[in-house]
Formats: C-alpha cells, sequence, structure tokens
C-alpha cells in the first residue's frame, strides 16, 4: 500500500468535528464486503486516455458538481482511493495497492469513522466527513442498479430510511 496522504490524528480535528468524528460507527467492514466491493471494482475499471479524461464509468463515487469527495477504483491496473470532482476521479489520487488481497485486508478492516479521515493534506476542515467511504455507500454501490449520481444515492438512502 502507498499513501500520498498525511496520517490525521483525531486530536487534529476541531472540538466540533471530534464529537462528530466520536459519534460515526466504528464497526468495521468485514472481508466478505470488501470482497464484493473488489469485485465489482475490477469487473469495471477506469482508466485515462492520453487526451487526459476518463473513460469507464467503473468506481463508486458521487457524480455531480464541483467536489465530490472519495472514491474506490480500479485504475491503471491498481485499486485506489481518490478524490472526486465534477463526478470525475481519482484525482488526485490519495492511496494504491500493490494487489487484491492488500486491498481486500485493509478495507475489511475500516470503518465509517477511520474513513472519515481519508482527506487531502491541507484539507481536513473542508474534507473530514464529507462524501467519505461508509458502509452504506459500500452497500449500495454492490446493488443491481447502483448508480453514481448523487440524486440516486438519496433515494437509495431514503428507501433504507437511515
Amino acid at each position: 500500500m502507498k499513501t500520498y496522504i498525511s496520517n490525521i490524528s483525531p486530536s487534529a480535528l476541531s472540538a466540533r468535528d471530534l464529537e462528530i468524528f466520536q459519534g460515526l460507527n466504528r464497526e468495521i467492514y468485514g472481508e466478505a464486503l470488501a470482497g464484493a466491493v473488489a469485485k465489482k471494482l475490477r469487473e469495471s475499471p477506469t482508466r485515462l486516455r492520453e487526451e487526459d479524461y476518463y473513460l469507464g464509468t467503473g468506481g463508486l463515487y458521487h457524480a455531480h458538481r464541483d467536489y465530490c469527495g472519495i472514491g474506490l477504483y480500479f485504475f491503471d491496473g491498481r485499486f485506489c482511493l481518490g478524490e472526486v470532482n465534477d463526478g470525475m476521479g481519482p484525482h488526485p489520487v490519495l492511496i494504491t495497492f500493490e494487489n487484491e488481497g492488500e486491498f481486500v485486508q485493509w478495507m475489511a478492516n475500516q470503518s465509517d469513522q477511520s474513513m472519515s479521515m481519508i482527506v487531502s493534506d491541507g484539507q481536513l476542515s473542508f474534507s473530514f466527513n464529507n462524501q467519505t467511504i461508509t458502509k452504506i455507500r459500500l452497500e449500495y454501490f454492490l446493488e443491481d442498479e447502483y448508480d453514481a449520481a448523487w440524486n440516486s444515492y438519496c433515494a437509495y438512502i431514503r428507501k433504507q430510511k437511515i
């Protein structure tokens, strides 16, 4: 695993954000969910063309204007996490994994709480818990009717009555 971001301690959060952080779910995602996500990512890769635009709709991401949070991709032959802007990503790439096993092991041991801290350097106050990867997003990604459009995700959330 290679990270392109600094490790952030909860002590770096504001008092308000620390309270939010402590209230986030700490239950780890587990191998079954992580493995299913890896399989779906691999089945629909994303790649960058020479003209600097992305091909493929694979990946777990939000698609709307401006900052769209963090996405998961099988990009350039590797599993990665990266920022999404205007529905396109991963750019910048924040974490890459050497192989599927490494990605699954890492993702299996993450939680909504730990994923809330995956942010670009210098962006903590803006990006903390802002459209980060969550268990509900992972579960939605595995649905047959998954759609990256923000309105589709909101409809899924309403249907789940969360």
